[in-house]
């Protein structure tokens, strides 16, 4: 099986999938730009290809009549390498339906064409208006885009080019299960969306919480120390959960902020933690890459909170055994997290109800300690990298055999 994946760049998380891809057999090509493409946020890491046990391909993007990145040699790539299944993300999959020569190139090579989606503020098709009148979409600096100037019209026309690449696709893989109900609105059968999940690479970070096990923790130890990690842009939120974090300390005096990562936000950060005297309660690391750090700061920590948007990180708490409590993140939460059971989900933009499930965690350890351990088993069990990798060469075998 040999499969042509598309990225602006290759995150670490993509990088552990596409290897063990490659450890089971699965002939792998990425095709990248050779510098980080303009689509990946502002922080995000992405790796060279250093440890790839697949091929890379470099293409440089231009962007398209729609204003997004496309790959112009894509055609010419996939006549070369002529794979069994093409597998492309938004928003390059647009170009599908920009670039007859990319449509051609699939058909007179046999590949299946397959999309890759979350999907994240995707709405229904035909649920336009509605969709965007309740749901507020914002950039990651927290511009609201349902304002600007041809927003809907913008949307309503991405709506029909997306209804035409998916009724052309041989299927779909999301990463959330609210793609089994999104995606057919476009044209696709049901039976040809396969729900994958989306994981970390949680084998090296299983090794790394074992080998830890017996160290000296990097941290003094506090049962009521909240952790937050992600790149400090301002719609993951953590300037709300700061404000929770304000009300919690009137009830626990001790409790601490831990917040692991770095960005534009950090000054503005750092001086509402001074206006809501919270700063000897809060700690800032700046940016942390290295995952055996990352974990002991996990292992330091009692309760993980996404405030805002994000997704991986979840899994990363729960790989360490912690409960979660997060809001409206990017649709894999709901996969993730169970309301009661591993952890809460609190009123979106709410600091008062954030500092309420925080609260109620901090009074119970014994609810925190089994809710931690329903978070590892979920990932012990279903979401890790080696059934993700499973679960995509299943659908890979089942959209071939069609």
């Amino acid at each position: 099986m040999k499969i042509l994946y598309v990225f602006g760049g290759i995150p670490p998380y993509a990088n552990s999938l596409l290897n063990k891809l490659a450890d089971k057999g699965v002939e792998i090509t990425a095709v990248i730009p050779p510098q980080k493409s303009t689509m990946i946020g502002k922080g995000v890491k992405v790796t060279g290809g250093e440890d790839a046990k697949y091929k890379i391909v470099t293409s440089e993007e231009r962007k398209s009549i729609l204003g997004k990145t496309s790959f112009g040699e894509l055609p010419s790539i996939i006549d070369t390498e002529k794979p069994d299944i093409f597998v492309i993300g938004w928003p390059f999959f647009l170009q599908y339906f920009t670039q007859p020569a990319l449509r051609k190139a699939l058909k007179d090579n046999n590949t299946k064409f397959v999309l890759r989606e979350i999907p994240f503020q995707v709405p229904p098709y035909g649920k336009l208006a509605s969709f965007y009148k309740k749901n507020h979409i914002y950039d990651e600096d927290m511009n609201l885009l349902n304002k600007k100037r041809f927003f809907y019209a913008r949307q309503w026309i991405i709506s029909h080019i997306r209804k035409y690449c998916y009724s052309g696709a041989d299927g779909a893989v999301v990463y959330a299960s609210v793609g089994k109900d999104i995606l057919p609105t476009y044209g696709i059968s049901r039976e040809r969306v396969f729900v994958a999940y989306n994981s970390n690479n949680s084998e090296e970070l299983l090794q790394i919480k074992e080998e830890l096990s017996d160290e000296k923790p990097i941290l003094p130890q506090n049962n009521h120390r909240v952790m937050h990690i992600g790149r400090l842009v301002k719609w993951k939120r953590v300037d709300l959960l700061m404000d929770a974090f304000a009300k919690v300390l009137s009830h626990f005096p001790d409790a601490e902020l831990l917040i692991v990562g770095g960005g534009p936000e950090m000054e503005n950060l750092q001086r509402r933690a001074h206006d809501l005297n919270i700063t000897g309660s809060v700690i800032f690391t700046r940016e942390v890459y290295d995952n055996k750090l990352i974990a002991k700061y996990f292992l330091a920590s009692s309760v993980y909170v996404l405030a805002g948007m994000g997704g991986l990180s979840i899994n990363d708490a729960m790989t360490f055994s912690l409960p979660v409590i997060c809001s409206v993140c990017d649709g894999t939460e709901r996969d993730l997290v169970s309301d009661g059971v591993n952890g809460f989900f609190f009123k979106e933009n709410d600091a008062e109800d954030l500092a309420k499930k925080i609260i109620t965690l901090f009074k119970n350890p014994g609810l925190r300690k089994k809710m931690g351990e329903h978070s590892f088993g979920i990932i012990e069990n279903k979401v890790n990298v080696d059934a993700v990798s499973d679960r995509y060469i299943g659908a890979y075998k089942t959209i071939l055999s069609e």
